[in-house]
């Protein structure tokens, strides 16, 4: 009896101490494998699915807003202080970009990333006024980045002005040494975590960002107070207020596509062009704006014949707050962690193609894992004009006083442009500010209509995409020393110009080379290093490769002479 009573007794208390030390309650988050390969369920593609593109490349002759401005850079900054910096010059007011730092997040990197050397986030938040010759800047909520340095990985989600939708790329390899290749990725994959292909953030209070300060004196314990990568180890907690803001009017964006096409269909050229009327009014006074006036009314009755039966979904951009350091306090979660123990360093995916070995990982409580599935944060009607607000925050405060300068701060002369405008602008595609600050200018009389920075694409590279094969180079090729010192910026350069390294095999990228002979020039060291034409010179003075190439030249010194000999002179035949 005794020895049945102490059984029960053992049994009792095991079932005990397993509740005690069981997970959460709750399912798990899913596996990435999964999700990325399963086909979205839709009952009817709406016209603005099929309208704006899905493909992980970005339709023929568009671009993403960061390969604009890393062509015209020149190429990709190195290292990361700069790629910051190059964002902070295009700031006309010189200020540095919203910066953060989780070193336990959930990105795909999340086991690459730590308190020495977290995850950084990045988000530009400027307009530029423009000039008379062009329209100004306007990446605030357009533009944002995310570097896990032990990953060399950046992960860049960036608007495309043409296309109507955020472009997911990477930066690869981004090392001193590495090749450092700009690639659209799989948007499968990152459309699982980002769903509606648009900006995500946890909501407050960010107990995963350095703004709370636990995180912050952690990451200042794990490094020293220096900043990291020219970035301040603390922040206040208005820095993750902001970029939560950012990301919130990113997401508004893609929203204001689907409100311009759905809203209206696909004969709604009328319903669309007092859409525009109402914007332009809106953005003019947005205090004395009515939302109940007789063309307000007339707006919601032309979109009630077009209106998608579903609704229209506003996606949720927002994650439910996470706080790591809470899951690793108190007795019971310490235990836990001795049957679950944390990955090791190099455990985990290596980078964002790494799929099988981020589901290895232990997995989130489906609550908090931004791969579940959410539901819409709303699903809009008819009688919303909500693509009203959202078509206004299109155009920056330069826009503003460049319209009213043009149309004499007369609304009613303004409104007038608009019936003016080509029917064509209000077709069922893409709606871009860049265009109808262009036509809108014209009908108020300017002769001469104002350039844009980032939307041609004619002097570009073509794109690449991700998972693509390496270029493999034969034993004894005369590219080795090119790709080891010059395919870091000469091969998948957004500058067409300077993509002279860009071939899909080794014989095109050698015709290249040989089909370029300024090359001969820029490595001719022994004739111009020291003289005025010494900072044509390449690879560049303040560069990695420079610093590799000179270690290379002490024991080789004939390296420079058989890589210019590769480019045929002048008097070659």
């Amino acid at each position: 009896m005794k020895r049945a009573f102490a059984l029960l007794l053992l049994a009792g208390l095991g079932i005990a101490a397993w509740l005690w030390l069981r997970p959460e309650a709750g399912p798990r988050g899913p596996d990435i494998v999964q999700r990325s390969t399963q086909e979205p369920v839709h009952a009817a593609p709406r016209l603005s699915a099929r309208l704006i593109a899905s493909e992980d490349l970005p339709p023929a002759g568009t671009r993403s807003l960061f390969d604009h401005l890393v062509a015209q850079n020149d190429g990709l900054p190195y290292p990361f202080e700069k790629l910051v910096e190059m964002l902070k010059k295009q700031d006309p007011e010189g200020r540095m970009p919203v910066t953060l730092m989780i070193p336990q997040g959930r990105s795909l990197l999340k086991a690459q990333a730590d308190f020495h050397h977290p995850r950084v986030l990045v988000a530009a938040d400027f307009q530029a006024p423009g000039t008379p010759a062009s329209l100004g800047l306007a990446p605030r909520g357009q533009l944002f980045l995310g570097f896990v340095e032990d990953a060399n990985e950046i992960e860049v989600l960036s608007y495309n002005e043409a296309a109507g939708r955020f472009e997911f790329q990477l930066v690869q390899d981004y090392s001193a040494t590495g090749a450092r290749r700009i690639v659209y990725a799989r948007r499968a994959v990152c459309t699982t975590c980002h769903q509606g292909g648009t900006p995500i953030f946890p909501q407050r209070p960010w107990a995963e960002t350095n703004g709370q300060p636990e995180i912050a004196a952690m990451i200042v314990a794990a490094r020293g107070n220096e900043p990291y990568l020219g970035m301040p180890l603390e922040q206040p907690l208005a820095s993750p207020e902001r970029f939560d803001e950012l990301t919130d009017t990113g997401a508004f964006v893609a929203v204001t596509q689907q409100l311009w096409i759905d809203a209206c269909g696909a004969e709604g050229q009328d319903c669309r062009r007092l859409m525009l009327k109402l914007a332009l009014r809106y953005l003019s006074d947005p205090g004395s704006f009515d939302a109940q006036s007789p063309d307000a009314a007339r707006l919601r009755q032309m979109q009630a014949a077009a209106w998608p039966a579903e609704g229209i979904a506003v996606p949720e951009s927002d994650l439910r707050n996470r706080d790591p350091l809470a899951e690793q306090r108190g007795l019971r979660n310490r235990i836990r962690a001795l049957f679950t123990p944390a990955p090791q360093p190099g455990e985990g995916a290596r980078n964002n193609e790494d799929l099988v070995a981020f589901d290895q990982l232990p997995k989130l409580p489906a609550a908090l894992d931004p791969l579940t599935p959410r539901p819409p944060k709303r699903r809009l009607t008819a009688a919303d004009i909500d693509g009203v607000y959202g078509l206004a925050a299109l155009f920056s405060d330069g826009d503003r006083a460049r319209l009213e300068q043009a149309g004499g701060v007369s609304p009613e002369r303004l409104e007038a442009a608009v019936d003016r405008l080509d029917p064509a602008l209000f077709r069922a595609a893409p709606v871009s500010r860049v265009k109808l600050m262009q036509a809108l200018l014209g009908a108020l009389g300017e002769k001469t209509l104002p350039a844009y920075c980032c939307l041609d694409t004619a002097e570009m590279s073509p794109p690449l995409a991700s998972g693509g094969p390496p270029l493999e180079l034969s034993a004894g090729s005369p590219l080795h020393p090119f790709e080891e010192y010059c395919f870091s910026c000469h091969r998948g350069n957004p500058a067409k110009r300077l993509d002279f390294m860009g071939g899909r095999n080794e014989a095109e990228v050698l015709a290249q080379v040989k089909a370029t002979p300024k090359i001969r020039d820029v490595l001719d060291w022994e004739r111009y290093l020291g003289g005025e034409k010494a900072h044509t010179l390449m690879p560049p003075a303040d560069s990695p490769q420079r610093a590799a190439m000179q270690d290379a030249l002490k024991k080789d010194p004939q390296l420079m002479e058989r890589m210019r000999d590769t480019v045929p002179g002048l008097f070659d035949f």
